[in-house]
């Protein structure tokens, strides 16, 4: 029986990866920002979501949900 599963070429090596991934990162943190921002803006965020002491810029938060939004696309 053969394996089905999806195989990366072998000759990807692992700077092409990260080029991929800042890549992706630099094109969805705008999506993220915006969601940040709106996030911060919006009525809910000043009741259950009150900002706690030490809680990062927006631009940290965008960052921070972009980079493990694409992170599941390179888990495998």
């Amino acid at each position: 029986m053969t394996d089905m599963r999806l195989e990366m070429p072998r000759s990807r090596s692992r700077n092409d990866e990260r080029f991929a991934f800042r890549l992706l990162v630099a094109l969805t943190y705008p999506l993220f920002l915006v969601a940040a921002i709106i996030s911060r803006l919006a009525p809910i965020g000043r009741g259950l979501l009150a900002r706690p002491e030490g809680r990062a810029s927006i631009f940290a938060q965008a960052r921070r949900s972009s980079e493990a939004a694409i992170a599941f696309a390179f888990m495998g």
